[in-house]
This record gives structure tokens, C-alpha cells and sequence, in this order.
């Protein structure tokens, strides 16, 4: 099954409308991200186009904003594949990932957030 055929599935999983993110759109990680650690919090806030919105923390993140670095989404495919499958379902939603269950869910307050 293709990389975007899993998504797809992904957000009609979740009755989600499929909101694919560009290979070369920035996200916003943690330390801990490149390196494997588990579990994942991701949430995709309304962005401009150049930020695909999605913020990707481990439990490394030490809550300062300022200590989370930009990367193109192309990277994140190649270090954290698994990652991926998520990054299709619109602003507002958020998962968790490897943590002792894997967890996804809308959140209305994270959708009405402006740019």
C-alpha cells in the first residue's frame, strides 16, 4: 500500500478530510524527534503555507518554544516513517504515538486558533 494510500486511510479512519502536507512544508520538533524516543505528541494548528502545522514533541521537549527547531517534512519521512501516517488529517488534531496506547482526537480549541 502507498505512502498516500495509508493516509488516506488514516483520515477516513478518523472521518477526517485528507489535508496532506507538502514534502518541503516545515514542522516544528523537539529534541528527541531525530533520535527515536517514544512516545510522540503531534498537533497541527492553523498555519501559513509554508508550515504545514503540525508540532511534533517527545518528552524531551522542555515546554520552551524557542528549543523547537523548523524542518522540512521530508525529513521526518526518512527519520520517523512511522510518523507519517498522521500527517494527512487537517488542523485540529492531535495523536499520540508509542506511548502505552497510541491515541488520536480532535481538538476544537486548537482548530480555531488563528495565524
Amino acid at each position: 500500500m502507498s505512502f498516500e494510500s495509508n493516509q488516506r486511510e488514516c483520515c477516513e479512519h478518523f472521518g477526517a478530510q485528507y489535508k496532506p502536507v507538502d514534502e518541503n512544508q516545515l514542522v516544528a520538533i523537539s529534541k528527541g524527534i531525530y533520535e527515536g524516543v517514544t512516545p510522540v505528541e503531534g498537533v497541527r494548528y492553523p498555519s501559513p503555507p509554508h508550515m504545514s502545522g503540525w508540532w511534533l514533541t517527545t518528552d524531551e521537549y522542555d515546554g520552551n518554544i524557542g528549543s523547537l527547531v523548523t524542518v522540512h517534512f521530508k525529513h521526518i519521512i526518512e527519520k520517523r516513517p512511522e510518523l507519517a501516517l498522521y500527517m494527512a488529517l487537517p488542523f485540529g488534531y492531535r495523536f499520540i504515538l508509542g506511548g502505552e496506547t497510541d491515541h488520536v482526537w480532535f481538538d476544537q480549541v486548537v482548530a480555531n486558533e488563528s495565524i
